[in-house]
């Protein structure tokens, strides 16, 4: 039977990277609440251009709110994730790009307007790549290290 290739932990580690730099591009806009009311200006002009699907609601504070929530938690994700890359932060992002994905899709299909799909496609592209065999990883989340334990039975 025929393996799938796996990535080398460096080249892993450089698309774990990637996907934060590009989270961190993408959504700081979120994160501020006049610069998420341009950036939503901006997808209901496009969205309105391209005559796409399902309705862009005007803002209210409550929208805001959530929208800098979300933008303020991503940017300090992705800001770790440039700093620090490792597998077990890369396989936490693509679950949670996988999440974000099926939320998506839920709220296209219950009318939000289709330009969230364009986002959609990164984040199952990002939570794939993530989710991609790595060579000497084997199952492990994480390769292996000091346990939390340890050091408490050294001492004892």
């Amino acid at each position: 039977m025929a393996t799938l290739p796996a990535f080398s932990e460096p080249d892993y580690l450089r698309i774990v990277r990637a996907s934060g730099w590009y989270d961190l591009l993408v959504t700081w806009p979120f994160a501020l609440p006049w610069t998420f009311a341009w950036l939503y200006a901006q997808l209901a002009a496009l969205a309105q251009a391209l005559a796409l699907s399902g309705t862009l609601h005007p803002l209210d504070a409550t929208h805001m709110l959530l929208a800098n929530l979300l933008g303020s938690v991503v940017v300090v994700w992705s800001i770790a994730r440039i700093a620090a890359p490792t597998l077990l932060l890369g396989r936490l992002d693509g679950v949670a790009r996988l999440l974000f994905a099926a939320w998506q899709v839920y709220a296209v299909a219950q009318g939000a307007n289709a330009i969230v799909l364009g986002f959609t496609a990164f984040e199952l592209l990002f939570g794939v790549l993530q989710w991609w065999r790595v060579r000497g990883a084997g199952l492990a989340l994480c390769p292996p290290g000091p346990s939390i334990n340890a050091g408490a039975r050294a001492a004892a």
